[in-house]
């Protein structure tokens, strides 16, 4: 698969340059963007149970909420800078370059397989034409750029946002929300995509990701490439009308190689939206195992050689949203499972860990645009996790649990330019 996608796209890439491209003007930069900001209040409540699995007996419990310890007032921001700029050969062949410059450090930077934090974000060039698009550099993979997923018309407080939760209000209280229902395998890492033109509203594409690195270690890969390699990702989108009403489907499978006491990781996803008079209807679901959050990192954070380790995660949601002139209302639903395992028999206790959370978020509110890109909204979010491990340590054994929930209402500001 990995070798006809790559000698594929290749030779459809090459055959745009066989006509001269003659004169042509160069690409010139301009500047995209956007900032989002809020305020966000916030009482959450906790509780806490540590107990001995064998007879039940309960060492230690508690429950409390977070006020002087924790602000409940807070403020967040989400901004980003993109340098986009195109031209198109005499030839017909358009050629593009875009990145992302962060002006805000990357609150998950040392999640994804504990890389620093970004400041750059996506780099990649582009070539558009009648084979479709090619893109080469830091970018998402097939199943991120085609998702569809529950509508929301807030831009910083919603689901499927992993890689910023700098506007999650319940972060700053001890917890956060990780629910995330796209298919995002690959994360920004360098690659290469392929988009099928669009056929009757049907697009397929495909993407390809040797080594989860950003020029880490030049053409050798990451350091530790043994880990998490060889990702690729078909996905497909189909949009139509019909008596106007509008349907939007998505779908997509991607899977990469794990090595050593890693599974091979691998992601499905699905999603769909309605929209009529005004309204929008949809969600999306997803089944992961053995995510990057737990199988992409180097050693000396995961376990032994000659161990297991599995990753199981379920995560889906539901949304409706209804734009009438500026305004704009909606309310969504998110839910995410997700259960791991480790057995160590090669360490001096014979370690096994079972962990699993659940959390699921509600998010409702009001939005409205007061002028050409700008828009402001208010609205309440309630989001609950319950999370347990249970340990085998040699002879004891013992299982933690910690459930929070929480409630936050915010005001939201994004500028678009």
């Amino acid at each position: 698969m990995n070798k006809f996608l790559l000698s594929t796209t290749a030779l459809v890439a090459a055959s745009a340059f066989v006509a001269p491209a003659l004169s042509a003007e160069r690409i010139q930069l301009q500047l995209r963007g956007y900032n989002t900001s809020g305020i966000s209040y916030t009482d959450a409540d906790f509780g806490y149970s540590y107990a001995n699995s064998e007879d039940g007996s309960v060492y230690s419990s508690g429950s409390g909420s977070w006020d002087s310890d924790n602000n409940e007032i807070n403020f967040g921001s989400s901004s980003e800078i993109h340098f986009i700029g195109s031209t198109t050969l005499d030839n017909g062949l358009e050629v593009s370059f875009h990145a992302e410059l962060e002006l805000e450090a990357d609150v998950d930077g040392f999640d994804y397989f504990y890389q620093p934090a970004d400041l750059i974000d996506e780099v990649y060039v582009q070539f558009d034409g009648g084979f479709g698009r090619v893109q080469f550099g830091q970018q998402d993979g097939a199943m991120d750029q085609m998702a569809v997923t529950a509508p929301l018309t807030f831009m910083g407080h919603a689901h499927n946002d992993i890689e910023d939760r700098s506007m999650d209000p319940f972060s700053p209280q001890g917890s956060r929300n990780q629910i995330n229902t796209v298919g995002d395998l690959s994360g920004d890492h360098i690659k290469l995509v392929y988009f099928t033109p669009s056929m009757n509203g049907l697009q397929l594409g495909f993407s390809y990701t040797p080594n989860p690195c950003k020029n880490d270690t030049g053409y050798a890969g990451c350091a530790f490439e043994e880990y998490a390699r060889n990702y690729w990702e078909v996905s497909g989108t189909w949009e139509a009308s019909y008596n106007n009403v509008a349907f939007a489907f998505s779908g997509g499978y991607g899977q990469g190689e794990g090595v050593y006491h890693y599974d091979d990781p691998s992601e499905w996803t699905v999603g769909a939206n309605v929209g009529f008079g005004g309204f929008t209807l949809g969600g999306s679901y997803k089944e992961a195992n053995a995510t990057r959050e737990w199988w992409g990192v180097y050693p000396g954070h995961g376990p032994s050689a000659g161990s297991d380790s599995d990753t199981e995660v379920t995560a889906w949601d539901i949304g409706i949203t209804y734009e009438t002139g500026p305004w704009g209302f909606n309310l969504a639903y998110g839910q995410q499972e997700n259960d791991s395992y480790t057995n160590d028999p090669y360490s001096c206790c014979e370690d096994m860990y079972i962990y699993e959370t659940e959390q699921e978020s509600w998010i409702a509110g009001v939005t409205y645009k007061y002028g050409p890109g700008m828009q402001i909204g208010f609205g309440v979010q309630l989001f609950d996790y319950e999370g347990t491990e249970i340990a085998v340590d040699g002879p004891s054994r013992y299982r933690d649990s910690l459930n929070f929930d929480g409630t936050a209402v915010f005001l939201e500001n994004t500028i678009t330019f």
